[in-house]
């Protein structure tokens, strides 16, 4: 994953990020400074602590990709 393609989009994706995953606060989002890695972490250890990281992480990377994909491709970033 190329590390601006999150940064492109965040503007779109974090209000999804919030809804979707309601614990999470402005101030934990704002905290992984667009980094992909870091909110990947951040939903994990919010919600699933104790759970396989392999499996949980690649079910939030696909959701995050499935976004950030929808976003590039709409005209509302170019």
């Amino acid at each position: 994953m190329q590390p601006n393609r999150l940064e492109r989009v965040w503007h779109f994706v974090k209000p999804e990020i919030l809804q979707r995953w309601g614990k999470l606060t402005n101030g934990d989002l704002e905290n992984c400074q667009y980094q992909y890695d870091l909110v990947v972490e951040a939903i994990r250890r919010t919600y699933f602590e104790g759970r396989s990281h392999l499996s949980l992480e690649g079910e939030i990377r696909d959701w995050l990709n499935k976004r950030i994909d929808h976003y590039e491709k709409s005209d509302k970033i170019h």
